[in-house]
């Protein structure tokens, strides 16, 4: 049996916005492994839509919140543990931080979805340059995953499913 592609998940301006947002999106305070105290707008939508992409897809968390993303959001979302990549670079909050070199290790040759606020042009350029198939989603960070994205990446999960070999 072949592997699902993965789906790579973001967290900042994906699945949790920082301002205040109206109904369903609701606040959570959370604490860091370092101890930080945050304050994050989640929408239980977003549990529910990852369940639906887990046919698909096996996530993982590619986010600078790392370990705390499956620990702290992870039971808030609905979602089941799952794996988060450690980067290099030292995470800061509202700091972007060089994601690629991570995510192309850790990926390999697998079909890959990546779900994610900022992406550069270098991104851009690995997806294109990949045999493999790529699919870059970038979300509003003032609105977040939609149910347009989740359409877009059912549609990728399911051509994948149908050109994989068994």
């Amino acid at each position: 049996m072949t592997a699902k592609p993965y789906l790579l998940l973001d967290v900042d301006g994906v699945l949790a916005l920082r301002s205040e947002q109206s109904d369903p999106w609701q606040r959570h305070e959370v604490v860091s492994a370092t101890g930080d105290t945050h304050i994050v707008w989640l929408n239980p939508l977003h549990g529910v839509w990852i369940g639906e992409l887990s046919v698909h897809f096996e996530l993982v968390w590619a986010t600078g919140w790392q370990h705390d993303a499956p620990r702290l959001l992870g039971p808030l979302l609905g979602i089941p543990p799952a794996p988060a990549i450690t980067f290099t670079e030292t995470p800061q909050p509202g700091v972007v931080i060089d994601k690629l070199p991570e995510i192309i290790t850790y990926v390999g040759d697998r079909p890959v979805a990546w779900v994610d606020d900022h992406l550069s042009p270098a991104e851009f350029e690995w997806a294109r340059a990949r045999p493999e198939p790529t699919l870059l989603v970038q979300p509003d960070p003032t609105v977040g995953l939609s149910e347009d994205h989740v359409s877009m990446l059912l549609h990728f999960g399911a051509e994948q499913k149908r050109v994989t070999p068994p």
